[in-house]
């Protein structure tokens, strides 16, 4: 515990600087001059020299701890070692209390008890009671108690004189709840109901007045209680401020109908009034009454005003107007009774209707689905009450002041709507309505969006969710792409056309984008169909908004589709182990592994790009060494060879590379408007490094080994039990000595069979017996062919076998001829009879020539040849001809041999004629 103390220097100048202020504490109550002599605990406080006419606040650095065990009371004292001129405020003495059990409750002497109590009157800032009524106060404060103690304590009230010298009433309770923890918790505890019955002024002491406790009860009763000023009046004071046209409170002139007048009633008293009855009347010139109507109040408090409505049923000049109230309550009198009476003169009138229809619908159009609601207005001082008809046309519609029906009841298209209204004097106003109904279409589609559209016919819609077309390239611009296409189409009911008018659509971008996508970088276009790729900005009629939700707004006046664009994320996929292979006649073939976001589906697939020409030709770099955007875009300007999608793993390049011919090929992801992302470009690379990929179109021109042929009649029963026929029973035996491979590769070979001798022969479109034959260089190859097989050998035939080298990549020698150690050829004859000599039958003797004339008996033998009696009859042909046509032939020569001499001579005569007449 530290002490401070504040020290003033009542001289005009310093005081000593040698002069010291230490403290004493002493267990007990004791005197100064004791405590100073026989103190437990002493400390300095290091003043120095105080300027002259100067107060300064100093702390001892030394504390006192008081022990463990210290209980009670103690005796403080702070004095100076040397006494000045006026030694009696040389010291200062004060009592503490310390103890481990400390209980202590304070209230909260700023709190007003009244807090709670309402509709209270107020004088003076006071709140003002009344006399025989009961009122319940609080007490607010705080309490400090230990956590080991226990106490009570007696909380209460008492009513003294304004003098503070007699007290008229009290009352009390004992509480024992307050919180007992060690700490300062809070209190608020209702007291004891309080009533009086006298009026005045009163001074209301309240608190803890007493209170026990183990061990201790309050040890500091000085903040136990509180006072409060309190006023007891019991007037009553009931006031018209004013009475006034219902339509305008600063109008001097009242019109006729109901609800026309009000009157402001205020309680300017102390005490709450109930069943108050104001009186309105109205007086014509003669003192006659026109008007009587009367207003409630079943309670008012003090300080309250209310307002009372009264019909007026009466017209003319000079009315006299009269609002009253009671002067004799329940709870007693009026002390004011002349403001109980408002009475003026006032001229009432008819007012005019002006009706007009107001209508829930912005711009008059309603949705079928709508509650068309319509109200009639008129003017503040039309007279009432009013007579309503609803008409369209000569229907009527219905009666009073709201028309309420469905758009669907009204029915689609145009309507006009005239409402009549009829005061109680007969005049008659009209107001008039023009509205459309138009049908709605519920257009939401769950989680993507909420809408609908609104047409002058019965439609429908249909919808679809695409993602930009693959290769459409849509040009929009500032960094950004197409996400996504949301086409929505509507459709008439009946007929072929439909007028949209609006189509509102909340679009929910979170479900229609993918995660990835930054919605701050999103914004919408226009497209007319999904095809198109001919966008427009929505601005003008039509408009949009997206807050930071990801809600995207539309209002349209068209149907079409909507574009979804934005900023891509980098397309993070890319090849992993593209390797090519050689294939036969020149052709490369690629694979490779797709590794990264394959499931993107704004990935639009590969790009596959060639570079091709001799050797040394300009090939793709690396793409590990550094991506340099320029070079890869010039690189890939007009190399673009094909475009896979993007779960295609292999390529084969349909264009062979001619002898001599290499290439460089890269496959490069692009997105759906097929821009290559540079970035995660692959090569194909050659031995790991990049370079041209060179093919091989060359077929192999190696030559078989000692290539040797046996064939055989098997003779064999079973062979001829299977159809009959001994043709079948021929056995081809092929061998031959595998040569060695090639340098590039292993060979393989396939064999071919002939039945013509080849000569330059073009294999590729005979179909091989035998494919993919191969054998260790130096050793034996076989080869068997019977004619039990399909299409097998057969006696009377000659067979030309061709063996085929195909090299590691699959180009093979298709060209054959003969003789060439790559074709053998067998020539099977008929070899059963060589087993079945057996049945050849002898041969018989020969017949007596004719006439013993050994060549009569050929000649007899060779008419019975056909060839021969051909030929005979040939011969005879001939000879029968010569004998007919030979006499004419010999006489037409004859004939003409004398035409020729005589056209000699004509011609020899007339070239003498000639001659003549050129010499003369």
């Amino acid at each position: 515990m530290t002490f401070s103390v504040e020290v003033t220097n009542l001289y005009g100048t310093p005081s000593a600087s040698n002069r010291g202020l230490a403290w004493y504490v002493c267990e007990g109550d004791l005197t100064s001059s004791a405590c100073k002599s026989t103190y437990d605990e002493k400390g300095l406080f290091s003043i120095g020299s105080l300027p002259g006419s100067t107060t300064t606040n100093f702390t001892s650095t030394d504390a006192w701890i008081p022990g463990a065990n210290a209980e009670g009371t103690y005796t403080v004292v702070f004095a100076f070692d040397q006494n000045d001129q006026n030694p009696s405020d040389d010291e200062l003495m004060f009592k503490i209390n310390i103890t481990k059990f400390y209980a202590d409750a304070m209230v909260n002497s700023q709190h007003d008890p009244l807090e709670n109590i309402d509709n209270l009157a107020l004088y003076n800032g006071n709140s003002v009671l009344n006399t025989g009524t009961d009122y319940t106060f609080n007490a607010r404060g705080q309490a400090t108690i230990c956590g080991t103690c226990s106490f009570e304590g007696t909380f209460g009230w008492q009513l003294w004189d304004t003098g503070d010298t007699m007290m008229l009433r009290e009352a009390y309770r004992n509480i024992s709840t307050l919180d007992a923890w060690g700490g300062m918790s809070p209190f608020n505890i209702n007291l004891p109901a309080f009533s009086f019955n006298q009026e005045g002024e009163y001074i209301l002491k309240w608190g803890v007045f007493s209170s026990t406790g183990n061990p201790y009860g309050d040890l500091n009763s000085a903040n136990n209680l509180a006072s409060t000023l309190l006023v007891l009046d019991d007037s009553i004071d009931l006031l018209v401020v004013d009475v006034y046209p219902s339509h305008n409170a600063q109008a001097s002139t009242f019109y006729y109908g109901t609800d026309r007048v009000k009157a402001d009633i205020f309680n300017q008293g102390n005490m709450t009034v109930d069943n108050i009855t104001a009186a309105f009347e109205v007086y014509d010139g003669q003192f006659q009454m026109e008007v009587q109507e009367s207003c409630d109040i079943p309670l008012l408090h003090p300080g309250v005003s209310v307002t009372c409505t009264f019909n007026l049923t009466t017209t003319g000049a000079n009315r006299l107007l009269r609002v009253q109230l009671p002067t004799i309550y329940q709870a007693g009198e009026d002390v004011r009774m002349a403001d109980n009476l408002f009475s003026f003169n006032a001229d009432v009138e008819t007012g005019a209707i002006n009706p007009y229809v107001q209508s829930n619908a912005q711009n008059n159009v309603y949705e079928s689905s709508d509650d068309v609601e319509l109200v009639g207005r008129f003017s503040s001082i039309a007279s009432q009450p009013l007579n309503y008809t609803w008409r369209e046309g000569f229907y009527i519609w219905g009666y009073g002041q709201m028309l309420n029906e469905t758009g669907e009841t009204f029915g689609l298209g145009n309507h006009n709507i005239s409402l009549e209204v009829r005061d109680p004097f007969g005049n008659t106003e009209y107001s008039y309505v023009e509205f459309d109904v138009l049908n709605s279409i519920n257009l939401s589609v769950d989680p993507y969006w909420t809408g609908y559209a609104v047409t002058e016919q019965e439609a429908n819609f249909e919808h679809e969710i695409a993602l930009p077309y693959l290769g459409s390239n849509y040009g929009i611009g500032e960094g950004k792409s197409p996400l996504m296409m949301v086409s929505i189409d509507i459709v008439p009911a009946i007929g072929d056309d439909v007028v949209l008018r609006e189509m509102y659509l909340d679009m929910n971008l979170s479900q229609l984008l993918p995660p990835n996508i930054d919605q701050s970088t999103v914004d919408l276009r226009y497209l007319p169909t999904l095809d198109s790729t001919l966008w427009t900005y929505i601005d003008g009629v039509d408009t949009y908004s997206i807050d930071e939700a990801g809600t995207a707004s539309l209002s349209l006046t068209k149907e079409g589709v909507i574009l979804i664009v934005g900023v891509l994320p980098e397309t993070n996929v890319t090849v992993d182990n593209l390797n090519w292979t050689r294939i036969s006649g020149g052709q490369i073939d690629l694979n490779w592994t797709a590794v990264g976001d394959i499931t993107n589906p704004y990935v639009g697939g590969w790009n596959i790009y060639k570079l091709q020409g001799p050797s040394g030709t300009t090939f793709f770099p690396d793409p590990l060494a550094g991506i340099s955007e320029f070079i890869w875009e010039e690189l890939t300007r007009e190399s673009l060879v094909t475009t896979m999608a993007l779960n295609d793993e292999s390529w084969l390049d349909p264009e062979p590379l001619p002898t001599g011919i290499c290439a460089s090929y890269s496959i490069i992801p692009i997105d759906r408007e097929g821009n290559p992302n540079y970035e995660m470009a692959e090569i194909a690379r050659v031995d790991g490094i990049a370079g041209l990929v060179c093919g091989d179109a060359i077929p192999p021109t190696t030559s078989i080994l000692q290539f040797n042929h046996e064939w055989s009649f098997t003779n064999d029963t079973d062979c001829f039990d299977y159809k009959k026929d001994w043709s079948l029973c021929y056995v081809v035996n092929l061998t031959w000595t595998w040569p060695d491979h090639e340098a590039q590769g292993e060979l393989t070979w396939n064999m071919y069979r002939l039945e013509y001798a080849p000569n330059n022969v073009d294999l590729k479109f005979i179909n091989p017996i035998a494919t993919g034959l191969s054998g260790t260089p130096g050793e034996q190859g076989t080869f068997n062919q019977s004619g039990m097989q399909i299409d097998g050998v057969q006696p009377y035939r000659t067979y030309y076998y061709v063996l085929a080298p195909i090299d590691s990549v699959g180009n093979e020698q298709m060209i054959a001829d003969y003789p060439s150690d790559n074709v053998e050829r067998v020539s099977i004859q008929d070899d059963w009879w060589t087993y079945n000599q057996h049945l050849v039958p002898p041969e018989p003797e020969p017949p007596e020539p004719p006439l013993g004339i050994p060549w009569l008996q050929k000649l007899n033998d060779a008419t019975q040849v056909p060839e021969f009696q051909f030929a005979g009859f040939a011969l005879l042909g001939i000879f029968v001809l010569n004998a007919i046509l030979l006499p004419l032939i010999l006489k037409k020569r004859k004939r003409l041999k004398r035409i020729i001499a005589a056209r000699k001579r004509n011609s020899s005569k007339a070239y003498d004629d000639e001659f003549d007449d050129f010499f003369e």
